[in-house]
């Protein structure tokens, strides 16, 4: 059972929300700083006066202030987030100081929110900013330095001086220890700061900026991965490409490779497939900018492929769990690999290369094993190495191909249809949506259904391949990120499905009345040296959030009582003092 470090991050984002217009903000505390200044008991008007001058004006005149400040040291902060963070220090002054009045110590409550205020601005500068802790100090300061100074008008004893100095210190160096132990364990198990991690994660999914892939950068490692072709041509034209590469379409998003199929998809000429290669989390690509090296080794490979009009018909072998729908293209084998009903995640990279290997030694020239991608639920097994199912793939792989090369031949048709924009990425479809192709062989039809989604409910692949009107059919995902919003999005669980159904039926028929002669040929081709997460680095990471994230909260929760306590100690000292 797994929850990988893309499942683990995207689920993040629902504690994630985008900041308010930055009037109303504003507008929020200038109206909800009155009512507190009500605490300090001058009464009437000066209570409003007070509330205004300590906790309304210092908020506002942060607000403006820290944009361009933060922008000048080199950080990223906009007017909302701004707004905003004034707004939340202005509440957590009117809890001290209302909670002061309680013990008859408005001003001490109203100075100790202020060190609060100060501490709580520099790590959320930190995580949505920048990671230098010096430059940071300096706007996150602002709503504390303008208090200070307007308290001047209430107060001129040197103790609640003394008192904001101290209560800074305290709460800035309890929340900076905070920051820096959530900042530990990444930065020893990856060489790189988790601040940036949880930055990058946060600018992506408020802005979409990719900045996380610099994070992502420093832990990767470099390999060369496996991309197969299988073109058809009509006329020395492209009718369609079926790419086959062996890198996982994560992280999420856009980030890394989650957008892999439509980047492929928009850089090769006719009807693309990118069907889900044998691949698990390991294999993300760390940056988009990998992404042109899995295409040049695509367009590398139809440059030489070797047509031919000849295929076999398809073969469906079952071993255990694992049922294998292949068919020959000339010399050459496609493998389409499906558990349902058993849910399964990825086929891991080490699996996949061992069952093309087998094809190798029963006489194939090139072989491409699809992970068909199409039965899961949460937390759903990986097919490691040595597993049952590993050994399963491997026999049914090479029994299949051992099948195809025997048959007899005859000439290839091909029908292709597709449907794009029909389902939102929300409903778990994302942009390259359905698309169909029909071969015929010996008067044998076999569709191949690929939709662009990241894996399917349980049971409807076996409904839809029930529907189509063909002898032989898969039903695959390309396994694309894109859809990932808050975690998993599976086709089927937010769509109807007997509409879904209708819709590849007709896409089928409509294959089925375009078919027409075509030659193929299959090549395969290295994409060199993409720099992609590496082995186990995944699950290292994913733990690594995953302990972040249990123990934060705790020590959080620790760290502020601690700094609570030291502050109401010296606080009190001085007083008396």
């Amino acid at each position: 059972m797994k929850k990988g470090v893309d499942n683990r991050v995207s689920e993040l984002s629902k504690y994630l929300f985008k900041a308010p217009q930055w009037t109303y903000s504003i507008l929020f505390l200038l109206l909800f700083s009155p009512i507190v200044g009500i605490s300090f008991d001058y009464g009437g008007w000066s209570d409003i006066r007070a509330g205004l001058l300590l906790i309304g004006i210092p908020a506002t005149i942060s607000a403006l202030i820290s944009p361009p400040l933060t922008q000048t040291f080199g950080g990223n902060m906009t007017l909302n987030r701004s707004s905003l963070l004034s707004l939340i220090g202005t509440i957590i002054i009117g809890i001290f100081c209302i909670t002061g009045a309680l013990f008859s110590a408005t001003f001490e409550g109203y100075i100790m929110a202020l060190g609060v205020v100060f501490a709580m601005r520099t790590i959320i500068l930190l995580l949505i900013s920048s990671n230098n802790v010096w430059k940071m100090m300096i706007p996150a300061s602002l709503q504390t330095l303008f208090g200070g100074v307007f308290l001047s008008l209430y107060t001129h004893s040197g103790a609640h001086y003394t008192n904001l100095i101290f209560g800074c210190i305290i709460f800035v160096l309890a929340f900076y220890l905070f920051a820096r132990y959530i900042d530990a364990p990444m930065k020893k198990a990856f060489g790189a700061s988790g601040l940036d991690f949880i930055r990058g994660f946060i600018t992506h999914t408020a802005d979409g900026s990719s900045g996380i892939e610099d994070f992502f950068r420093e832990m990767g490692e470099y390999v060369d991965a496996p991309v197969t072709v299988l073109s058809f041509k009509r006329d020395d034209k492209d009718k369609a490409t079926f790419v086959i590469p062996n890198i996982h379409p994560g992280l999420m998003g856009e980030i890394g490779g989650g957008n892999l199929p439509v980047m492929i998809t928009e850089n090769l000429e006719g009807m693309v497939f990118v069907p889900h290669g044998p691949a698990y989390h390991d294999f993300n690509l760390v940056s988009a900018d990998e992404i042109p090296k899995v295409v040049s080794a695509a367009q590398k490979a139809l440059k030489n492929v070797a047509y031919t009009d000849l295929g076999s018909k398809s073969v469906r072998v079952k071993k255990g769990t694992t049922t294998i729908l292949g068919q020959r293209f000339g010399d050459s084998v496609l493998l389409t690999s499906s558990q349902c009903p058993e849910p399964t995640e990825d086929i891991e990279f080490a699996v996949g290369l061992t069952a093309m290997a087998e094809t190798r030694v029963k006489g194939a020239k090139y072989a491409a094993l699809i992970d068909a991608h199409n039965c899961t639920e949460p937390y759903a097994k990986v097919i490691t190495p040595g597993s049952h199912t590993s050994y399963d793939i491997i026999k049914a792989s090479s029994e299949a191909t051992e099948r195809l090369l025997e048959n007899k031949k005859g000439r290839i048709k091909l029908g292709v249809s597709k449907r794009s924009g029909i389902y939102s990425p929300g409903k778990g479809i994302g942009a390259l949506g359905i698309r169909v192709a029909v071969v015929e062989v010996l008067g044998q039809k076999s569709a191949y259904v690929l939709i662009d989604g990241n894996n399917m409910v349980p049971g409807l692949r076996d409904a839809i391949i029930k529907a189509l009107p063909v002898d032989e059919a898969e039903v695959m995902t390309t396994d694309t990120h894109s859809v990932n919003f808050g975690g998993n999005n599976f086709i089927g669980a937010k769509i109807d499905h007997a509409e879904l159904i209708q819709t590849i039926k007709e896409m089928t028929e409509e294959a089925i009345g375009n078919l027409e002669p075509v030659q193929a040929g299959m090549a395969t081709e290295f994409a060199e040296d993409i720099l992609i997460f590496g082995s186990y680095r995944t699950a290292q990471l994913a733990s690594t959030v995953n302990a972040i994230i249990f123990m934060g909260g705790g020590l959080a929760i620790s760290i502020i009582v601690a700094a609570l306590a030291l502050a109401i100690f010296v606080f009190a000292r001085n007083l008396r003092i």
